[in-house]
């Protein structure tokens, strides 16, 4: 009989304490943390458990969805994310019987990759004149040769390509006490040039000048900078075989961003960096592989290929091989149809570099009406060809006739431009 209360009060006891036990499961709350996001273009976040009681279940988290499971640690969590976009957090905690869960939707901003590639105007003599090589607040082919300190890199608001550059004079000055100065560029003595800059921000005064320091100086300005984007430019006669240019920027204190710093021959500054073309898909970025959108490969389909190193702007152009010399038509690069204004004048250009082949264009092959130039020789430097013809349709196509001549080249930038 004593044997039989004690093993009762045993029972009575488990039972109790498994009832107590229940309960603690069931006393799981909803998960919570925080996220504190970096500052800048980074892929590092910081993340931590804010739940009560966390210690008396298994906690993990996701950083990303179908990302690894990741045990929950005391204090703040850092996880380092490798890719830019719309990302989902999720916490997970479980106890013996149960889990739940709660998910924040976090944006992660990576920088770009240091060579990321844009669009840009080929005629411009001046190296790097969008700024987008270069680390930190260096920029390659220029030089700050006063007021180093004042100009840093602008990733937020550039107008061309990843980044700009940032001006900061906190007190007015000499326009030379902030002074950024390119490389040397080839010029022919006696001809003239065009210099022009695109500037937004303070009402602050910049100017422009050649050869600082060197002799031969030459200055124009000062210009004035408003809210929006907006380019200013000069036209100024070489004195030399090579020529610097200067932005003279610190004679008024405040704020502001420049970007797209150009230098052709002659009169006329360059627009923005654009595909401007009556064609599609001119500056051969659309398309996989060795696929170009809006272009047919009518022969020689072998023969041509993408390339992605050595372009001329964007981020592929179209590499050609001919293992034999043949016929101009054997490797064939036509256009879709665009519309023209029958009679008008146009002019079809392309830039190209590689061995010394014979190249041409044609109009509507296998369409009748034909019209042909050429040939021209590719050198080993990317050059600009260019031909003006009459328009005899509502609508034309554009070819590159290019397999006359055994040799590797590049092509990139077609354009067709009513004149």
């Amino acid at each position: 009989m004593k044997t039989t209360k004690i093993l009762s009060f045993l029972c009575l006891s488990l039972a109790f304490w498994s009832c107590s036990d229940d309960e603690a499961v069931i006393e799981l709350t909803q998960p919570q943390f925080t996220v504190t996001a970096p500052e800048g273009e980074s892929g590092l976040f910081t993340f931590e458990n804010t739940t009560p009681n966390k210690g008396e279940f298994y906690n993990f988290w996701e950083f990303e969805v179908g990302g690894p499971k990741v045990i929950d640690q005391d204090g703040p969590v850092t996880y380092e994310y490798s890719s830019s976009g719309d990302k989902t957090v999720t916490l997970t905690m479980v106890s013996s019987l149960t889990n739940m869960k709660t998910s924040q939707n976090i944006t992660v901003t990576l920088p770009p990759p240091a060579d990321i590639r844009y669009l840009i105007n080929p005629e411009n003599l001046l190296g790097n004149g969008y700024f987008g090589e270069g680390e930190g607040n260096d920029f390659t082919n220029w030089s700050k040769n006063n007021g180093a300190d004042r100009m840093t890199e602008e990733r937020n608001d550039p107008l061309v390509g990843s980044r700009a550059i940032k001006v900061n004079n906190e007190v007015d000055g000499n326009e030379w006490e902030t002074q950024l100065v390119s490389d040397a560029f080839p010029t022919v003595d006696g001809e003239k040039y065009t210099a022009s800059v695109w500037i937004k921000g303070s009402a602050v005064s910049i100017r422009f000048s050649t050869n600082p320091g060197v002799g031969g100086d030459q200055y124009a300005g000062s210009y004035t900078p408003t809210a929006d984007w907006t380019q200013y430019t000069w036209t100024f006669t070489a004195n030399s075989a090579t020529t610097l240019l200067a932005l003279d920027m610190g004679k008024t204190k405040g704020t502001f961003i420049i970007d797209a710093v150009e230098v052709v021959a002659g009169e006329t500054a360059l627009p923005l960096p654009s595909n401007d073309s009556a064609l599609l898909n001119g500056d051969l970025e659309n398309g996989e592989g060795d696929d170009f959108a809006n272009w047919n490969q009518n022969n020689g389909t072998d023969r041509m290929t993408q390339e992605t190193v050595d372009v001329l702007s964007g981020s592929r152009a179209l590499k050609v091989n001919n293992g034999v010399d043949g016929n101009e038509w054997e490797t064939q690069f036509v256009s879709d149809a665009f519309d023209v204004e029958d009679g008008a004048s146009y002019t079809a250009s392309v830039w190209i570099k590689g061995d010394p082949v014979e190249i041409r264009f044609s109009t509507n092959p296998g369409l009748g009406g034909e019209q042909y130039a050429g040939n021209y020789t590719a050198t080993a430097d990317w050059t600009k060809y260019s031909w003006e013809f009459n328009a005899n349709s509502a609508s034309m196509t554009l070819a590159l006739d290019m397999g006359k001549t055994k040799g590797t080249f590049l092509i990139d930038a077609i354009k067709v431009v009513k004149n």
